[in-house]
């Protein structure tokens, strides 16, 4: 458990399972926990030879996470085996700076962000689900939503829409996630339309 995290979301814990898929094909799977402050979980990308990403996370009451931890294996690793790449993003304000250690050693980069920024994973529905709980717990039907791509330190506009009681939109960039979440904004299921995907949760 992260400890010491001012203002942190003491939500209930939530275990789940998220597969997304294009056609019968599966093209990665995400098991995520939920608990207290913290959220953990690991995202397998099949297409990309069983790539896996475990990670961990504090939360704040606005969503937003102000530590990210990660590790990264290839396909071809064994299970027991040290991450080809580990790595942190601690977010103050409107920075985030990430330490990432490999084969080549240590480095530190500061990135230029937003605050509030809320990590984006590709294909990871699990920090996805941070914006629409941010989105549920506002008024307007519209909310902008800066995400910070972990996959390059890039911060992507975005915006959650409400389309109904029972269903939001994502966008980011020229993507649209379309997807169907509770009265909390956790993702029940969904789709991607523009990439041909199905998303499905499970506990």
């Amino acid at each position: 458990m992260f400890a010491g995290v001012p203002g942190a979301a003491l939500a209930q814990t939530d275990s789940a399972f998220f597969a997304v898929l294009r056609g019968t094909d599966t093209i990665a799977v995400e098991t995520f926990a939920r608990e207290g402050h913290e959220l953990r979980g690991q995202l397998v990308k099949v297409v990309t030879g069983r790539e896996r990403t475990s990670y961990r996370a504090a939360l704040m009451d606005d969503a937003s996470t102000p530590l990210v931890e990660y590790k990264v294996w290839k396909g071809e690793d064994k299970l027991e085996s040290p991450a080809r790449l580990t790595g942190r993003i601690i977010f103050k304000e409107d920075s985030a700076a990430v330490d990432e250690a490999d084969s080549k050693g240590l480095r530190t980069v500061m990135f230029q962000t937003q605050l509030g920024a809320i990590p984006y994973l590709n294909l990871s529905f699990a920090f996805m689900e941070q914006a629409t709980r941010r989105a549920r717990s506002s008024t307007l039907d519209s909310l902008s939503v800066p995400f910070f791509n972990l996959g390059g330190g890039q911060t992507l506009d975005g915006t959650v829409l409400r389309v109904g009681p029972d269903s939001e939109a994502v966008r980011i960039g020229t993507v649209e996630f379309r997807l169907q979440v509770d009265s909390s904004g956790r993702i029940l299921g969904g789709a991607v339309p523009s990439q041909n995907l199905l998303v499905t949760r499970a506990r």
